[in-house]
């Protein structure tokens, strides 16, 4: 079995709320997550990170 190897996740808070939008991104890893209530989804729709490939 292969031991889970040891990674870095940068968490930003992008509106100041720490329950509103969030900005993931993982060490060694071209992607970004985006966390966020439903109901802030038409306003998180818009933004830059939306149009870019590998957002989750």
């Amino acid at each position: 079995m292969i031991s889970p190897q040891p990674f870095s996740l940068r968490i930003f808070v992008a509106d100041g709320d720490p329950d509103g939008l969030r900005l993931v991104e993982r060490s060694n890893w071209i992607g970004k997550a985006l966390v966020f209530p439903r109901k802030l989804y038409p306003e998180v729709r818009s933004r830059s990170e939306f149009q870019q490939t590998g957002v989750v």
